[in-house]
């Protein structure tokens, strides 16, 4: 059975945001054809159990949001390496390991949603604003898949990178 690692939430079940609810309908879809490993915030959540439904849960001691997603996804993807045959990675904060990855020579399969274009919020800024523009880069060039939630990300990344990028829209249970 094949092993996916999902990395760049809060966890499961979702309590925070898009990215948590788009894994939990995912999770609940794959669990009986994939051997599903989530990986999450131990902070967020006062009780830890070992699995949600049939996906295993892994959870870790640092925040997943803001500056802490940088660590907190990249210690996942390390973790992940040890057993999961995909790693998706929601959100691009990571992904500068990405480059690393490959040049050791991972063969992992990777998928990454880079979840908008994070880095032309007004939020962010100088630094911030940069390292997200080369997270970005990072992801498109070295994943093996992108993956867009909307028609505008996809045209962004076909237009700003020359390469593809898979449309997935969620948001709206439809079953």
């Amino acid at each position: 059975m094949k092993k996916i690692a999902i990395i760049g939430i809060v966890g499961l079940p979702a309590n925070y945001g898009g990215f948590e609810s788009f894994a939990e309908q995912l999770v609940q879809r794959l669990w009986d054809d994939y051997e599903i490993t989530v990986f999450c915030q131990k902070s967020a959540y006062r009780e830890h159990p070992e699995t949600f439904g049939k996906a295993r849960l892994r959870y870790l001691p640092m925040k997943a949001n803001g500056i802490w997603s940088i660590p907190y996804d990249m210690l996942s993807m390390l973790k992940a390496l040890r057993f999961a045959d995909t790693l998706l990675v929601l959100g691009v904060s990571g992904c500068t390991l990405l480059p690393f990855l490959r040049w050791l020579g991972c063969r992992k399969r990777m998928v990454v949603n880079i979840d908008g274009i994070e880095w032309r919020r007004g939020k962010w800024s100088g630094f911030a604003k940069w390292f997200l523009h080369f997270s970005e880069m990072c992801a498109v060039k070295y994943a093996d898949e992108i993956v867009g939630d909307n028609q505008v990300i996809v045209d962004y990344v076909q237009e700003a990178y020359h390469k593809p990028c898979n449309l997935i829209e969620y948001g709206a249970d439809n079953l």
